[in-house]
Formats: C-alpha cells, structure tokens, sequence
C-alpha cells in the first residue's frame, strides 16, 4: 500500500524521540494537532536522498533543523577538537549529526525532490544565523545562511507559530490542484512573523524596514560589525533587511511565546519515549530530561554568551498551574516514572511569573538585570513557590526538584524560596551559574557585578542546615570569556579556595553566532559601548585558565603552576594545591 505524502516533512539532526525537548517532534505534534499531516526524518544518511524521500515529496513545504543543538558546537569542542561522544546519539555515540546541518539537510531534499520543493530552515542553528556574523570555525564572517545554505526561507525563534502560519498559507495551493511557481508561493508568505526570505538587492525593500549594514561592511570593518549587532539586538520588534553581494535578507519580528501558546503547547499528549526504530538503544540527552516539566520560555537575564534570549525572547512566557499540573499527572501515569521529578523549570527556573510590568511591555534593553535590576522588573517567587509546592503533592510523586539554572541574585531577593529550595527541592548539590566573580569579566558578560555566589552559597548554607540537611552548591564557569585574563581566574580560583566550594563545570568560552560575547571575540569591542574588550585566542592560556578553577583535579597542577609563575605569584601553589 502506497502511504499519502504528508503536508509537511521535518528533517532533523535529533534522533527520532516524543519529547517537548526535541524541537522537530515537539514541532511535529503542534502542526498534527492543528489538522496537518508531517512526516519526520531523524538523523538521516546524508551520503544518499533515499532517506528523505522514503516519505515522499511533502505537498506544502519541509523544514531543515539541525536540533536542538547547534550541530558546530555539538560536534566540536572549544579547542575545534572533535567530540568523542553525543548525548543525543543512540548509546551516546558521536557521528549522527553532520557539521553545518541545516545546509547538509537542504541539499539532501534538493538532490531527492528538486528546485520546486519550498525548503524552509529553522531551530538554533538557522536561527542565529540569520544575519551576517562571525563563525568560530572558519574564522571569518559569514554571510546570512539563507544566502548559503540553498533553503527558501528562514525561521528565527521559537517555531510554532512560524510554521503553523506557513503551513496555513500554503495549504490553499495545494488544494487547488495545480502547481503554483515558487515565487508566487514565496510571495504568498510575506510578513509572516518570524520569517526571513532572500531577495535581489534591487528589488524594494518593505517600506518599514531598518536596513543593517551590508555583510562586506560587517566583514571589512570591526566597529561597523559590533553597530550592526547593536541594531539588531536594540531593534527585534521591527522589520530588519541586510544586503550580502546581490541579494537582500528581510526578517520579519519574532512570533514570541505568550502563556496561552505555551500551554497548548507542552499541553500537547508527548509519549517521552523514543522511537521503537532505536529498539534498547539508551539516549543520554533523554535520560536527562524525561520526566522534567518546562514552566516558561524566555529570559530577561541577556548574558553576553548565552543565545537564549535572541532565540526564545526577553520576555518569559510561564504556563498557568493548572497546565503544569496536567503535565505532572500525566508524567505520573507513565510505566516508566518511578516517582522523581527532574526539574520543573525553564531557561532560568527562577523567572516563573516575573517580568516587566510595564503597560507597554519590554524596553529595549538587552538585560532587565544588568548594569542593575530595573525598576519595572517583577521579581515575586510566589507564583513559583506555589507552583511547586502542588506539583510535589501530586499523587505518584514522591520527590521534585529544581535541576535548571537558579539566579542567584534573584533567588536572594526571596527568603522564603531559598528555605523552599533548600529544604524541599534539591537533591544534595545545586548547580548555579556564576559564570566569573571578576569585576571587569562580570561587566562584560552583562552580569551584575557584586559577590552574588558568596552571599548565595552561605544563605544556601544557613537554610539547609535550619533543614536538617548537608547540601552543596555547585558553581559553574565560564574560562576565557571576552574580558577574562589569568589574574581574573585566578581570582574565581582564590574565592573557591577560601570558601571551599566545589566546581560543577568550567567550561572554556566557544563564541557561537548570535550572541554579544562572540562579538566581542570577533572584534575585539564592546557592541553597547564600542570600548575595547580583552580577547583570549591563545588556546593553550584558554587551556591554563580553565586549569586555574579545576586545580582540584592533579592533572591540571602543572598548567597552574605555569600561570602563578607568570603572575609571580608561585607564593599560592601551596593554597591551591590538588586533594583541597
């Protein structure tokens, strides 16, 4: 029996999984449960198109996504050395994600279906890219991927609302029966939120529009390229073009999340299992996440290095109590849920409910918390001290935790939820994200400057031992971030000494696009002020500065013992000694 091609075929760089984490499956049950049928290629041969077209050629359009992961940083380290293992690999096992996904994948659809097919990019990976901006890996600034990679058009953001638009402006074509040129189908998609489409540079741009500097303007000149992130970062309600040789990308704003979305969303009947295809096959990035429940999307934090502001928005869009609670009971049902939930949480966990609280929504400032919190931030914890307090008595819960990212300096601004988190919701040890203690490293992550981690690990402290209970931070850094010298690091690595915590993670600095601090990397300048900034490209002293938080570990001593030499500083090899 010959199975009808599906509306939409989705081709992604995620193993086949039924999971709100997987971008592609969470995509593909939204477009089911709005009337469209999809088919779904996970992780496909990409040395043949038989694997795409097994399905058939989809009637409206496909969408190429490399995954959850950026397929760059997924495979490669920060020291371009490739990855031995992959969470998302079945039994962890590296090689199941091509480099440069989303232009592997759209040539893959191009050799089995041809010109005609309308192959739209989207996810991470497309998304930040969809201007010029600078690739660690080549070394260079590259222009918009649209221009690059042979897809037709580009989504940016969180995809739902994209591609559900897309599919509902496309279904009419189909419908009647005869063929409809590309261009007039391209046409017909204009304006679509979050949506970017390729056009010559000769045609009119839309009347709105802010024109960024041009990609050879980006690429000749380092001050031109940190102004035209600055644009792009202070101007994401409004219609952006830029110009690369000759033809023009047009980006239309981001679609954005908002409460409602999110709970009919994740609302959504996920069976959190993998596809029978993998048989017992073990997926480490599942194992993590399987029984966890995501509140809200978003992040009003704008840390210079992290992308998930540019990806998911400045506001957060938090699900309603009762939407979480759904999910809750039905993960309780599960055969496999044992009675521990992982995490409930988002980006940040601690930004369920807030955000601004000004009549006319969000400014354009890329952090509400830095230089300082502003003075429209909504910070309550309650809405999330509730919330978590019915999800733990849900019947077949035995325990939950808050596994995510907490902010520590807004965790600090509610006692009650520090005595909440210590007492009920962490199981021993609590990851949080310091990132730096180091004033000038600090001002260019756009993180706050003050001791956040000293003052949060002792209250910490203070509340688990009121609880009865011995419990530990765990910090995690950042090594080599734009600003970060030894003396910085070695700093970070004092206050570990004197305070005696432990490291999660230090993690050296990979500058991945769309983000101020790849930046900054690229050009050596601050993008909001344009003062000059320290960049690190050595990677052997990236290598010594990471040595320098985990001198706990012996292997790392001679890498220390090289860098308190070149401080002059060989008084402290006894004070950060290995077995401390």
């Amino acid at each position: 029996m010959t199975l009808a091609a599906p509306d939409v075929l989705l081709v992604t760089g995620d193993p086949d999984i039924d999971h709100p984490s997987f971008p592609a499956n969470l995509l593909k049950r939204w477009l089911e449960a709005n009337g469209f049928s999809v088919g779904l290629v996970a992780r496909p041969d990409v040395s043949t198109p038989e694997g795409v077209a097994a399905l058939g050629q989809p009637r409206l359009f496909a969408g190429v996504t490399a995954g959850a992961l950026d397929s760059m940083v997924a495979n490669t380290t920060a020291l371009k050395k490739r990855r031995s293992d992959d969470p998302y690999g079945p039994d962890g096992k590296a090689g199941g994600r091509p480099d440069r996904a989303v232009t592997v994948y759209t040539n893959l659809l191009r050799r089995a279906f041809g010109k005609e097919l309308l192959v739209v990019a989207g996810g991470l990976e497309a998304s930040l890219r969809r201007f010029a901006h600078y690739d660690f890996w080549s070394d260079r600034v590259r222009r918009p991927l649209l221009c690059d990679c042979g897809a037709d058009a580009l989504v940016h953001g969180m995809g739902e609302v994209p591609i559900l638009e897309l599919a509902r402006r496309l279904a009419p074509f189909a419908e009647r029966g005869e063929p409809a040129s590309r261009d007039l189908r391209l046409a017909a998609l204009r304006g679509t939120p979050g949506l970017v489409l390729k056009e010559p540079k000769s045609a009119p741009p839309p009347p709105d529009a802010l024109a960024l500097p041009s990609t050879e303007e980006v690429a000749a000149d380092p001050a031109t390229h940190a102004r035209a992130f600055r644009l792009q970062e202070q101007h994401r309600e409004r219609v952006l073009t830029q110009e690369a040789g000759g033809l023009r990308v047009v980006s239309w704003p981001a679609a954005g999340s908002t409460p409602e979305l999110v709970d009919r969303v994740y609302g959504l009947p996920f069976s959190r299992n993998p596809s029978p295809a993998y048989g017992h096959a073990r997926f480490p990035a599942l194992e993590q996440v399987r029984f966890s429940v995501t509140s809200h999307r978003g992040c009003f934090g704008g840390c210079a290095f992290c992308a998930i502001g540019a990806h998911q928005g400045k506001a957060v869009a938090s699900r309603s109590a009762a939407s979480v609670l759904d999910e809750v009971r039905h993960i309780a049902r599960h055969p496999d849920f044992h009675g521990t939930i992982p995490d409930v949480g988002g980006p940040t966990a601690n930004m369920y409910g807030q955000g601004c609280t000004r009549a006319e929504g969000p400014c354009d400032r890329p952090s509400c918390l830095w230089p300082s919190r502003c003075r429209h931030l909504g910070t309550d914890h309650e809405p999330y001290r509730r919330l978590l307090a019915e999800a733990a008595h849900v019947p077949g819960v035995k325990h939950l935790f808050v596994t995510t990212g907490v902010r520590m300096d807004l965790a600090l601004l509610s006692e009650p939820f520090l005595c909440d988190l210590a007492r009920h919701y962490t199981s021993g040890q609590l990851k949080v994200a310091p990132e730096s203690v180091a004033a000038a490293v600090l001002a260019a992550m756009r993180k706050p400057e003050g001791n956040d981690l000293e003052a949060f690990a002792k209250a910490f402290a203070r509340e688990s031992r009121r609880a009865g209970k011995t419990q530990f931070v765990l910090p995690y850094f950042i090594a080599a971030h734009p600003g970060s010298r030894l003396e910085d690091m070695l700093e970070v690595a004092l206050l570990l000494h004197r305070t005696d915590l432990r490291v999660e993670q230090c993690q050296i600095f990979t500058p991945t696009p769309g983000t101020a601090a790849t930046v900054m990397y690229a050009t050596g300048l601050d993008p909001m002020t344009l003062k000059p900034v320290f960049v690190e490209r050595d990677p052997h002293r990236k290598q010594v500065q990471k040595a320098l938080i985990l001198y706990r570990e012996p292997a790392s001593a001679p890498l220390v013992r090289e860098a308190l030499k070149e401080l002059g500083r060989m008084d402290l090899v006894t004070v950060l000694r290995p077995g401390r």
